[in-house]
């Protein structure tokens, strides 16, 4: 039986993993594997100085340790801004968590980046951590991002005692008036994990690209009113500030809502209230399921927004909220496509 697990791992369950993989290990002849399970049963974290004597200090928000500088086993917990900094970083990638996407692969947003041998450590749709089957990865670095850790998704106790934790954001500390900062936020992380290189290169990848879709966008976009947004059960998500809105700005597109000083980043409207999308010349949604977008597209005052009328509605998915550089150039295409509705509806 394998046990998907929740933060609350009790005693009596992790001894129960850690046999069972102990006894796997050691019949198949890696007994030194069932060693150091055993060691990390009793919440030891020996495995940090095992797996890699060579390490760096970190430091990332409320996370500060040690970490390897060239891990050959890692495993990412959401599969979206996590993963798509360990592949940056060049990591070998053996584990991912599969949140968002239960039907992907690891990676599959990124095109030609999929990981098609990556094993999934988490039920789609749940944030439990299935603890047997990461044990079973042997990682020697367990990649998680900042809000994970904070609110301790994935059991963050139980994390450490298997390997090393490298915890990732997607912005810098907030600063007042200013937009999401994943070119700072990733080049603050990289330069401590000795990548800088890697980093660098992968923003002026997405700078060329800019460089290159900004005219036609501002050309076709410009002066346009654009919402971005999630559809839900009951209404619309107004986002306000994320990396989308930040790529946005980049290209020199005139953000409806657009709103830096917000801690929530965002702000909802009922179905009731969504005629305050009205001066939106453009929607680029996300739904949040199927059942959010079918049930929007049946409420009056969805129907009579301009947007909706003109079909400047463009849908999109989760996948473009957060990231990296990778993330924001996906999201040039998103805009590029949203051109080309507007130019086709004229």
């Amino acid at each position: 039986m394998t046990l998907v697990l929740d933060t609350q791992v009790t005693d009596s369950e992790w001894a129960q993993i850690v046999d069972r993989i102990s006894r796997r290990r050691f019949f198949g002849g890696a007994a030194g594997v069932a060693a150091a399970l055993a060691l990390s049963a009793c919440g030891t974290s020996d495995a940090e100085s095992d797996s890699a004597s060579d390490t760096l200090p970190y430091t990332w928000g409320e996370f500060s340790g040690d970490v390897p500088r060239d891990p050959k086993r890692v495993v990412v917990l959401d599969g979206r801004v996590d993963l798509e900094f360990a592949m940056m970083m060049d990591y070998p990638i053996v584990g991912s968590g599969n949140f968002w996407f239960p039907d992907a692969k690891a990676g599959f947003q990124f095109p030609g980046r999929t990981i098609e041998d990556a094993s999934f450590v988490n039920v789609a749709g749940d944030f439990s951590t299935n603890f047997e089957a990461l044990l079973a990865l042997e990682p020697d670095l367990i990649v998680i991002t900042a809000i994970g850790y904070t609110s301790d998704w994935y059991g963050t106790e139980r994390l450490s005692s298997i390997a090393p934790l490298l915890v990732v954001g997607d912005d810098v500390e907030p600063i007042a008036g200013h937009p999401v900062d994943w070119r700072g936020a990733l080049m603050a992380q990289a330069s401590q994990l000795d990548r800088v290189a890697i980093a660098e290169a992968s923003i002026a990848e997405y700078d060329d690209k800019l460089a290159r879709l900004r005219p036609m966008l501002q050309e076709k976009l410009g002066g346009k009113k654009i919402v971005f947004g999630v559809q839900t059960p009951t209404g619309f998500l107004v986002h306000q500030r994320n990396l989308r809105i930040s790529v946005a700005i980049d290209a020199g597109l005139d953000v409806l809502f657009r709103d830096d000083d917000n801690a929530e980043n965002s702000f909802e409207l009922s179905f009731e209230q969504l005629d305050t999308l009205a001066p939106a010349d453009v929607i680029i949604a996300q739904a949040r399921d199927q059942e959010a977008l079918d049930t929007i597209k049946t409420q009056p005052t969805w129907q009579r927004l301009p947007a909706v009328q003109a079909g400047n509605v463009l849908t999109s998915d989760a996948r473009y909220n957060q990231g990296f550089a990778l993330t924001a150039a996906i999201f040039l295409d998103v805009l590029e496509e949203a051109a080309g509705r507007i130019t086709a509806g004229q």
